[in-house]
């Protein structure tokens, strides 16, 4: 009888290798940025602690794309275990599988970044882009099997969406069981939207489209910065460039502020304005640049005069004075 009940366990555990509890999900960050033409590059940020007896062998996702490109050299981690990547086609997309070749042991954690191209997660029709995102928890991999991670109270769970160059944000649908706050910015010329702070089992869908007054905006920044390498160049060459500086001051101020803020409200020919104000501004910095000061260099001996005025005239008088006193004292002597 005791045989029986000793295989029994045995088998149990072939079944079941670990509960949820074993293995820890720390991290799981998002950053999605979909290109021109509509292909999907994400890339994956995690950690996992292993608080269990059993080791951790890898762990499983799935991508919502036709096809996924990825390979163990797209994988990197702290401490390095080596891996093995491998795909199977299920409803839904894609599974990856993200085999160890040194298992997790007890007690330890894996902190690791992979990413990965995927074909057919965006649409894209003509100048529309729409993305659906789940945030979905990966499964470990254990013994074999796959088991649910035990996700503590305060996991790092967020997402970054990087739009596709001059495509403006026209929709955000969020699915969740509490309301979900995100950013939306600017960052060079792309449209980013971020959330701070997710849970598994959300989901958001993200339309976006192209927009010309995104792209005056942006080409104007192009330019902004272009003229402020110029500069740079120019001062590191002994060239007084303060006044291209007031003016590169001036087109900033009216294209990221005024431009931008207008751009945020819908109020476009207000933008259109202050984009203008913003490229005649830097028409100004280029024209300055292009008619050259000449920085006054100072030489060394009238910049010590400067600083003590008369010196030399008061040490003359010194030492015409000590000289007659000498000469006064030789006569009485005599």
């Amino acid at each position: 009888m005791k045989k029986i009940i000793v295989c029994f366990i045995i088998v149990l555990l072939m079944v079941f290798p670990a509960s949820a509890g074993e293995v820890s999900l720390n991290k799981w960050v998002l950053n999605v940025t979909i290109g021109d033409d509509g292909m999907v590059e994400e890339t994956i940020q995690t950690e996992f602690e292993n608080t269990g007896t059993t080791s951790l062998d890898g762990f499983s996702f799935v991508v919502p794309a036709s096809r996924v490109v990825i390979s163990s050299d797209n994988i990197m981690s702290i401490p390095s275990t080596g891996t093995e990547v491998k795909q199977q086609t299920i409803p839904g997309g894609i599974k990856i599988s993200i085999n160890f070749d040194r298992p997790v042991e007890a007690g330890k954690k894996w902190n690791g970044r992979l990413s990965l191209t995927a074909e057919n997660w965006a649409v894209k029709e003509g100048p529309d882009y729409s993305i659906t995102i789940p945030i979905d928890a990966p499964k470990a991999i254990m013994a074999g099997k796959e088991v649910e991670f035990s996700i503590p109270a305060d996991p790092e769970i967020r997402s970054q969406v990087f739009l596709p160059k001059a495509v403006n944000v026209t929709a955000v649908e969020v699915k969740s069981r509490d309301k979900k706050s995100y950013k939306k910015l600017l960052q060079f010329d792309k449209m980013v939207i971020t959330w701070f702070q997710l849970s598994f089992g959300d989901a958001f869908s993200i339309k976006g489209s192209y927009s010309d007054i995104l792209k005056l905006i942006i080409e104007t920044d192009e330019k902004s910065r272009q003229i402020k390498d110029k500069i740079k160049k120019a001062r590191d060459a002994g060239q007084d460039v303060k006044e291209a500086e007031s003016h590169l001051l001036n087109a900033e101020e009216y294209n990221n502020n005024q431009a931008l803020q207008s751009f945020w409200i819908n109020d476009f020919n207000v933008v259109q304005e202050y984009v203008g104000y913003a490229n005649d501004e830097l028409s100004l910095a280029e024209k300055s640049l292009s008619e050259p000061k000449e920085t006054k260099v100072i030489p060394e001996e009238t910049k010590e005069s400067n600083r003590i005025p008369g010196f030399g005239g008061a040490g003359l008088i010194i030492i015409i004075s000590s000289y007659c006193m000498i000469l006064r004292r030789k006569r009485t002597k005599s």
